[in-house]
């Protein structure tokens, strides 16, 4: 194996513990860190300031915080009784899932007060019959951990691998939206993580869900009930009355996006608008239409949002020069993200799939600052009128 070191800006590991481990076939040593990116073809671990890149033909075995949520995530927790939560806490403990593990110890003492496991494993209390269970510097009982908190100053904060929870919901459903967050993650990477070379990020950005309209901060566009500021890194929801689930995977996705480029690529994370309107609603068309409801096929065309582009023919120059405003408060926003959805469409999934790679060369550089159209055709190898011409004849295909 000849690993490669890569400098990179910003040390992804804290201190402590690196959580995760490569054992390597030959010599069976043991190499710890970050797994940051993790295909068939290429698996990158991140040890302080710089990557090694090793081929997974010579790994014998990886042990992942990834890879054993991946387990977690699988299961159908439908109808689940505490003794299913159990075994989950237990699993998640022993992978070195902390956080998840204390979700699941949530659940037992939701579905069994009398459960001993759950009290010591949380660091409850049992004053007689009576449990009261830590969150922050208050200690609150199952029963009030079963409604909606008071006031805002009582949200309760709830870590996942890779997001940290805050909201002042009642605690049953702020558990299914961890569960919710995780899975989108992963279901973010195994479409895009690949095909774009996204490194995976763990910094942990906040979500913060309001219960209450009197409590929501206003976003950039008043009125927005559902909005992400890159700036601090969190997404804010207002969940009165119950958000629609397209518009937060919308949101959630651009959050995504802007984390897994600063890591791969650099702190700035520059996305041109239409890419990040364009990706961002792949994953809210296929979102489900109830909340943790079926979600349909990411990347399955929808027609309508190809004959609205084949209508109005958006010039491409336009579009690729648009601002955030264009997208979110113009008179013609319809029209933009509908074109930016199908350009991105057309860059992943047309031409059979032959552009990903590509459009992943110019995100990453895109990164750093380089997302002019004279960058985006040296990275796509072609001039701007082949590519319009392509977009344009994809679009007809698909509007039919």
């Amino acid at each position: 194996m000849n690993p490669i070191a890569i400098a990179l800006l910003l040390p992804l590991l804290s201190a402590g513990t690196p959580p995760d481990q490569v054992t390597l076939a030959d010599s069976g040593r043991v190499q710890k860190g970050r797994v940051v990116y993790d295909t068939p073809n290429k698996l990158i671990l991140r040890q302080g300031g710089r990557d090694i890149v090793i081929d997974p033909a010579e790994v014998k075995e990886v042990r992942s915080l990834e890879r054993s949520l991946a387990r977690v995530l699988d299961r159908d927790l439908l109808g689940a009784d505490a003794r299913t939560y159990l075994e989950l806490a237990q699993e998640c403990e022993a992978a070195g899932l902390e956080a998840e593990a204390r979700q699941f110890w949530l659940r037992v003492l939701l579905a069994d007060q009398k459960s001993d496991l759950a009290v010591k494993a949380l660091g409850a209390q049992r004053i007689k019959d009576e449990v009261k269970v830590p969150f922050g510097k208050q200690r609150r009982t199952p029963a009030e951990l079963a409604k909606p908190q008071g006031s805002w100053k009582e949200a309760l904060e709830i870590e996942c691998t890779h997001f940290e929870l805050k909201t002042d919901i009642d605690l049953p459903l702020a558990l299914d939206v961890a569960l919710a967050l995780e899975r989108n993650y992963r279901r973010f990477y195994e479409v895009l993580g690949a095909p774009l070379e996204l490194y995976l990020f763990d910094e942990a950005p906040q979500i913060c869900i309001y219960a209450r309209k009197q409590d929501f901060p206003v976003g950039p566009v008043v009125g927005d009930t559902i909005w992400f500021a890159p700036g601090i890194n969190t997404l804010n929801v207002l969940a009165d009355p119950e958000p629609n689930v397209g518009g937060v995977i919308h949101e959630l996705t651009r959050l995504m996006l802007f984390n897994a480029l600063r890591r791969g690529s650099g702190s700035t994370a520059q996305v041109p608008q239409w890419t990040a309107s364009g990706i961002a609603q792949l994953f809210a068309i296929a979102a489900p239409e109830v909340r943790f409801g079926k979600w349909s096929e990411i990347g399955a065309p929808n027609k309508a949002q190809f004959a609205r582009v084949q209508a109005q023919k958006v010039p491409f120059e336009k579009l690729f020069n648009a601002s955030g405003n264009d997208f979110n408060g113009d008179a013609k926003r319809d029209d933009m993200n509908a074109a930016a959805y199908t350009f991105v469409h057309y860059l992943v999934f047309g031409r059979q799939k032959t552009l990903r790679a590509s459009f992943g060369k110019f995100l990453r550089e895109g990164a750093k600052g380089k997302i002019s159209i004279g960058a985006f055709c040296d990275a796509l190898e072609m001039s701007r009128k082949d590519i319009e011409s392509g977009w344009r004849a994809y679009v007809e295909e698909m509007a039919r």
